[in-house]
C-alpha cells in the first residue's frame, strides 16, 4: 500500500477510467481476484493453490505497490500491475525476480534506480490499447515520483515446453534483443533443460502482447528462459532505460 502521500492521489483520469495506486485491502483484493481470473481461469496458468481463494497471492503483494485502473461508472478493477523500487525490495523480502535469477550479476547504479515490475493483466472485456496505454502512464507517473529510471521484470509465454522456451529465447537473440552488457544466471530449479527443436519453427514465433509492447520500449533479455513450474509459465528477465527510449515513446515516461 502506498505509504507515500504523493503516491494516494489520483496517476491518472480520463473519460471512462482512473489510474490510482491500491490503498486498502480491499483494493488489493480486488487486484487478486482479477488476476486469478485472468491468469488461472482464462489462461490455466499461475498457482494452483489460488484455486482455494480465486484470488492470486504471493509473498510480495504486502510490500508491493498496485497500480489499479478502475472503470468509473462501477469502480470494478479492470486492469492491475505490481511495482516496487529497490528502496522497498531490500527493506522487506527482497525482489520477486530474485527468486528464479542471480541478480548480483547487476550494476547496483541500474538496481538503485529500478522500478520491478510484474503481475500484468487487464480484464478480457476491457482489453484495449486504451487501457494498455492508460496502465503504462500509469507506471510512468510511478517512475517519476520515484525519480527511477530502470524497469525491469519477467516476460512470459504460457507454456513449460522447455522447447518452446529455446525457440523464443533463440527468436529473441536472432533479432538482436538480448543485452550485449549484462546477463544473469537462472538459479538451478529454474533452468530450461537445453532440448533440440525443428528451426522451421523459429519462422512462427508469436510473442505475447505485453511481451511485443516492451520490446517496441527498447527492452533487452538479461537471463536464459526460465522455467517455472509452479505458475505454469516460462520467464525471461528483461530490462527497459527509459532515456533510450525513442522520442513518442520518451514522451509518455518524461512529459
Amino acid at each position: 500500500m502506498p505509504k507515500n502521500n504523493d503516491f494516494s492521489k489520483q496517476l491518472v483520469n480520463s473519460q471512462k477510467y482512473v489510474v490510482r495506486l491500491a490503498k486498502t485491502t480491499e483494493d488489493l483484493h480486488n487486484a487478486q481476484s482479477l488476476r486469478y481470473q485472468v491468469f488461472n481461469v482464462e489462461l490455466e496458468e499461475g498457482l494452483e493453490r489460488s484455486h482455494k481463494t480465486e484470488l492470486d497471492v504471493d509473498k510480495y503483494d504486502e510490500q508491493c505497490d498496485h497500480l489499479l485502473v478502475t472503470e468509473k461508472t462501477s469502480g470494478a478493477v479492470i486492469g492491475t500491475y505490481r511495482m516496487q523500487t529497490y528502496k522497498t525490495a531490500i527493506q522487506h523480502k527482497g525482489f520477486y525476480t530474485a527468486d528464479e535469477y542471480h541478480l548480483e550479476n547487476l550494476p547496483s547504479d541500474i538496481m538503485n534506480k529500478s522500478v520491478e515490475v510484474g503481475r500484468a493483466c487487464i480484464h478480457k472485456n476491457h482489453r484495449n490499447g486504451r487501457v494498455l496505454y492508460l496502465l503504462w502512464r500509469g507506471i510512468a507517473e510511478y517512475m517519476k515520483l520515484t525519480e527511477s529510471r530502470y524497469l525491469f521484470g519477467c516476460c512470459s509465454i504460457t507454456s513449460t515446453d522447455p522447447a518452446q522456451g529455446w525457440i523464443v529465447m533463440d527468436y529473441l537473440k536472432n533479432n538482436g534483443l538480448v543485452h550485449q552488457e549484462f546477463t544473469t544466471e537462472v538459479k538451478e530449479r529454474f533452468r530450461c533443460p537445453k532440448v533440440e527443436y525443428d528451426e522451421e519453427e523459429l519462422r512462427e514465433v508469436e510473442l505475447p502482447q505485453l511481451f511485443k509492447l516492451y520490446i517496441g520500449l527498447g527492452a533487452k533479455i538479461l537471463s536464459p528462459p526460465a522455467l517455472d513450474s509452479e505458475f505454469k509459465t516460462i520467464d525471461y528477465l528483461i530490462l527497459v532505460d527509459i532515456m533510450k527510449l525513442d522520442e513518442r515513446s520518451k514522451a509518455l515516461f518524461l512529459k
